[in-house]
């Protein structure tokens, strides 16, 4: 019998709009490719545009205090307007992959080629006419690269996944930031005394930037070496406890019969990927609020002298593409890494202590197991449906 084409469209509406693209197989998704790839070029090209003005505004020569770009109006001017540009990247991408609905398929190929063209040639052009310094543009070979990664995300409807993870953030954020006030103190005492250490403060001002890199990547994969297992044993696809109607009720999957069967390498990728997003804001906001606090107490306490006697070094301004920052460099790098021992700290407390696990993880746990479920149903409706025709059409096709 086949399911009504609304119900596996309503179906899979949900799932994208649940950061679960790869639940979809890939001949549903490669519909509409072409168009969502120019709405992602659109993205680029924004992103791109905004540090071509900041790199045209910025001098090589000449670092200027923060507090001090009043004085400068025209650089002002040019990173106000490369922020505001930068922040509309994203949502100009998805307006315009929202009003290619409304196109023929005939403007939806025209626009494509005209985003196309000026992605590749366009942004040379400015780049050739601007006076650039630091080198931010971005040159033909990296667009080309952009190009093809922008037809891989469209294709793996990634921007779903990072949509959704933005409304989840700002829903985790609300629920997780009172919580982590809460054992934010208990958890300082453990990195506090380290704040104090003279070789703390001595490896901070000699580290170069790239071992710099090499550590905060470091203790950022053990924050994700404590996390996945976790993350990973709550995805039990071999449940066949089927009690999970109350989590999908007001879903397009309540009622349905789930189908059970091995999940594929994609699907699993992409359920633990949306579980350790949840888990991520929550650590984020952690290591956030950890670096703020000592930032904030550094500035406080500490003297310039007291930091070249602890660091063995004269203080350096913290400068960003040609901006200082009202901190020293030594200081932001002993808070980083405080920080984000503390984020190591804060996740291995989640798992292990029962208080803080029922107040993180629950949330995630209910998530893992309504995904999952969703995922067994939307199976039932797959196959009831069967496989649609290919055509080439279907590239350009949005609504199926």
């Amino acid at each position: 019998m086949l399911v009504p084409m609304n119900t596996l469209t309503a179906q899979e509406d949900w799932l994208r709009a649940s950061g679960l693209p790869f639940v979809v197989p890939a001949r549903r998704r490669v519909q509409g490719l072409l168009p969502r790839t120019s709405a992602v070029l659109i993205t680029f090209a924004l992103l791109a545009t905004a540090l071509l003005i900041a790199d045209a505004a910025i001098s090589v020569d000449e670092v200027i205090p923060l507090f001090e770009l009043i004085r400068h109006p025209g650089v002002l001017t040019a990173l106000i307007t490369a922020a505001v540009v930068a922040m509309l990247a994203i949502p100009a991408g998805i307006a315009y992959g929202r009003l290619q609905r409304r196109l023929s398929l005939t403007w939806r190929l025209t626009l494509g080629a005209v985003i196309v063209l000026v992605w590749l040639a366009g942004l040379s052009i400015a780049a050739a006419v601007v006076d650039v310094g630091f080198g931010l543009h971005v040159p033909i070979g990296t667009r080309l690269l952009l190009l093809v990664l922008a037809a891989l995300l469209a294709f793996l409807e990634l921007d779903r996944i990072v949509g959704w993870a933005a409304r989840r953030s700002f829903h985790e954020l609300t629920a997780a930031i009172p919580a982590v006030a809460r054992i934010l103190p208990l958890l300082l005492l453990t990195v506090l005394l380290a704040f104090f250490t003279g070789e703390l403060w001595q490896i901070a001002a000699v580290i170069s930037k790239t071992r710099m890199w090499w550590l905060g990547l470091f203790l950022v994969g053990l924050i994700l070496l404590i996390v996945l297992p976790a993350t990973v044993d709550m995805l039990d696809d071999e449940d066949t406890d089927d009690d999970a109607d109350e989590l999908l009720a007001d879903t397009p999957f309540h009622g349905v019969e789930p189908t059970r069967n091995k999940l594929s390498l994609g699907e699993r990728f992409n359920l633990v990927t949306v579980s350790m997003s949840v888990q991520a804001v929550q650590i984020a906001a952690f290591v956030v609020l950890t670096f703020t606090v000592f930032a904030i107490f550094g500035a406080i306490a500490l003297t310039p002298e007291l930091i070249e006697r602890w660091s063995g070094a004269a203080p350096a301004q913290l400068t960003f593409v040609g901006i200082g920052l009202p901190m020293d460099h030594a200081m932001f790098r002993v808070c980083l890494v405080l920080a984000l021992f503390s984020g190591v700290s804060f996740a291995a407390s989640t798992l292990l202590d029962q208080r803080y696990r029922g107040v993180f993880l629950s949330r995630v746990a209910d998530e893992v197991r309504r995904n999952l479920a969703a995922r067994h149903r939307y199976r039932t409706t797959l196959r009831a449906h069967g496989k649609a025709p290919a055509r080439w059409q279907v590239l350009l096709d949005l609504d199926g």
